[in-house]
């Protein structure tokens, strides 16, 4: 699979929906709580899905991330968030 994406990465970006949130009440957003510079530089997230992009022609190595998930609530749930390293 490693092999795959490495070729992938060479031609376009990749695109990967790590965090997964069920059950959730409210509007649900996703930021970035925390990333080294190497990281910032080679990884986007979309703010309201919660999909991870590795850019085109990124270096071999390992990117850490720290995702802070946000649920909005309603007047039933109170507002929630929840920080996830990846």
């Amino acid at each position: 699979m490693l092999d795959n994406i490495r070729k992938t990465l060479k031609k376009k970006t990749k695109t990967f929906k790590l965090i997964m949130v069920k059950n959730a009440k409210g509007n649900v957003t996703y930021k970035i709580a925390g990333a080294d510079k190497k990281s910032k530089k080679a990884l986007t997230l979309n703010k309201k899905n919660g999909k991870i992009k590795i850019k085109k022609k990124a270096k071999k190595g390992t990117y850490k991330i720290k995702v802070t998930v946000t649920a909005a609530g309603t007047k039933e749930y109170k507002a929630g968030s929840k920080t996830v390293i990846l």
